[in-house]
């Protein structure tokens, strides 16, 4: 064989085995592409958890939703789940940094906060009831029952707020938005698909408004 076919076969050689690593590469990053967005959330369930809290978040009528979220407590150490109103957390924030931070909140995914301030705390509900409560209500209530029957127009009036509170923190792990009429205290409301396109209708024409002044 002549020294100018080997090395034709040679170059074909490399020519192949750089194409396969090549090859290799791409997949790879379109592999762990794939596993950076399947890892943004454990579940389709926390996506949804983490649009209901934005749409809490976003919200500014005297209609505000509930959302659950994670605090730790600076002054004790401990953390827990606490169900509040997106405008409580707005509130909360002000106290502990005297400021806003309306874009850190959004891109919360993990929906946890850290506070040390006792006005941001009470601010939040923290002594309205306990996790103890929450476990004891959800073993005495049927809430994934519940929670299946809930679809379009939905409400529940309650006496007091400790038992709707715990209503909407159970409700909410479970991919229900609820919110109640500040004006009109003491129901729990669906927050459905309906509700949430009205309002953003209403903001448009608002900023259409406004724009026309």
């Amino acid at each position: 064989m002549s020294s100018l076919l080997l090395t034709q076969l040679m170059i074909k050689k490399q020519i192949i085995f750089l194409t396969a690593i090549i090859f290799g590469l791409i997949s790879c990053n379109k592999s762990n592409s794939k596993n950076e967005n399947s890892n943004t959330f454990n579940s389709s369930l926390d996506s949804i958890r983490y649009v209901n809290y934005l749409n809490a978040i976003e919200n500014r009528s005297t209609f505000q939703y509930f959302t659950v979220i994670k605090i730790k407590d600076l002054n004790n150490g401990n953390t827990r789940e606490i169900c509040t109103k997106g405008n409580f957390i707005l509130g909360a924030l002000n106290y502990e940094h005297s400021s806003k931070t309306h874009k850190s909140l959004l891109k919360n995914k993990e929906r946890y906060f850290q506070f040390k301030d006792t006005v941001a705390l009470n601010n939040l509900g923290v002594n309205n009831y306990s996790i103890e409560d929450l476990k004891k209500f959800e073993k005495e209530n049927n809430i994934d029952s519940l929670a299946k029957t809930i679809k379009g127009k939905w409400g529940m009036h309650f006496s007091d707020d400790k038992s709707m509170l715990l209503f909407a923190h159970s409700l909410f792990n479970r991919g229900i938005l609820t919110g109640e009429n500040n004006c009109f205290g003491g129901t729990l409301i669906h927050v459905d698909k309906q509700i949430l396109n009205e309002k953003r209708k209403r903001i448009e024409e608002l900023k259409a408004m406004s724009k026309k002044k």
